[in-house]
């Protein structure tokens, strides 16, 4: 049985690590995920006819060095509602009245920064809602950005009354 010199050992062990740096080079980027802190959503204490929406907040972080999109997203528990969750803002209207409109394109979340979404400006919004949600319930919401990515977020109902902006 032959031995390997050390010199065929060094040679060997460079190879390795430069076939591993080439490889790990080519594979696919895995999207950065941004992050969302003090998630909530408005609590809906009785869904009626025309009052079957709410929104969710919160203050999105974008780690890339690129401004991505939040897009939207969907709601885990299907009983809340099956509609896709839409990108929403409120501006003042050419008669000088505040409306709520769908984003297009997205929510845009600078580069290295955060945006806030909150009552009367950026929001992401509920529609549809089939059943009541309680001030302290729990919504399972999966956020959809434009680079890919998605961020599943835990948001708890709150009394938009109690909210101090």
């Amino acid at each position: 049985m032959k031995t390997l010199s050390v010199r065929r050992l060094v040679t060997l062990a460079t190879a390795m690590i430069f076939a591993t740096a080439a490889l790990t080079a080519c594979a696919p980027a895995t999207p950065a995920t941004p992050t969302i802190s003090d998630a909530w959503v408005k609590a809906v204490p009785e869904v009626m006819k025309d009052m079957d929406m709410t929104a969710l907040f919160g203050v999105v972080s974008n780690p890339t060095d690129e401004t991505i999109y939040l897009t939207g997203g969907t709601v885990a528990d299907a009983s809340i509602t099956t509609t896709k969750l839409d990108a929403h803002e409120v501006v003042k209207g050419d008669d000088g009245k505040m409306k709520m409109q769908e984003v297009d394109g997205g929510i845009p979340v600078p580069a290295h920064g955060s945006v806030t979404l909150k009552p009367g400006s950026y929001h992401i919004m509920f529609w549809n809602l089939k059943k009541p949600i309680a001030v302290g319930d729990n919504v399972e919401v999966t956020l959809n950005f434009s680079n890919g990515s998605t961020l599943k977020v835990t948001a708890v109902a709150r009394d938009i009354a109690n909210y101090a902006g």
